[in-house]
């Protein structure tokens, strides 16, 4: 269930959203192609791979035109970056730790103040690097892409439709749609063992579906921030 901490802290993404749709939304009109362009990578062929992970989010994005799979190589970098080489490794445990946990005193056992932020902001990290950790070998197994796939479309609408159904999907190693099994494993994997250090009684069935399935949700706006993260930084953050 959301507390009043979760219905807070969705809404400070709407507001970043609403300050760049009208921006954003002119692009629903239809665009003149332009004068040339650069010849497509085939899936699979060599070529740099974006690596820069979002300071918000803790994502790194690529687009669906072009796709490129992730050598093992890459994946290795990546894990690092995202986990723990990155200032978006440590914003979404600081954010969530702040807004969902502290403001609501939970757990009401680890206290207020200093020491109970540290409490709650060390259950967040470990929770985070839990969750890549899981997410990362899996999703080499099962040759799912651990990246967001930005949308090529143009359009405020269709970016944003595309960024709720990729909160859900992401692209297998021949660049189609596929189920994200690895980053929902490393959810609820994450979420289990964490009831091996929160204080109290928890029903840990319950409670690992509560509390994965709320990362889920939280993931529809974290992906549309990254979605039009472009535009955050040109419009808001003039960069």
């Amino acid at each position: 269930m959301f507390g009043r901490a979760q219905v807070v802290a969705v809404p400070m993404f709407i507001v970043m959203f609403a300050a760049i749709a009208r921006s954003a939304s002119n692009s629903d009109a239809p665009q003149a192609e332009p004068a040339s362009a650069p010849p497509p990578i085939p899936v699979g062929q060599p070529g740099r791979q974006p690596e820069s992970v979002n300071p918000l989010t803790g994502l790194v994005s690529v687009s669906s035109a072009n796709y490129r799979p992730l050598s093992l190589n890459e994946r290795w970098v990546l894990y690092w970056k995202q986990n723990y080489l990155s200032a978006g490794a440590y914003a979404g445990p600081v954010l969530t730790a702040v807004l969902l946990d502290q403001a609501s005193g939970t757990p009401a056992q680890w206290g207020g103040g200093v020491e109970g932020f540290g409490r709650r902001l060390a259950s967040r990290l470990g929770g985070a690097i839990l969750q890549g950790t899981v997410q990362a070998p899996l999703g080499a197994i099962l040759h799912e892409d651990v990246r967001y796939i930005s949308s090529s479309q143009h359009g405020f609408r269709r970016r944003a439709l595309h960024a709720v159904i990729f909160s859900f999907l992401t692209y297998d190693s021949h660049g189609h749609p596929t189920p994200n099994f690895a980053n929902f494993a490393g959810y609820y994997v994450s979420a289990a063992v964490a009831t091996s250090w929160l204080p109290g009684q928890h029903y840990r069935a319950g409670y690992t579906f509560s509390t994965a399935s709320e990362q889920l949700v939280l993931a529809v706006p974290v992906n549309l921030l990254q979605e039009f993260w472009p535009e955050v930084r040109r419009k808001i953050l003039h960069r």
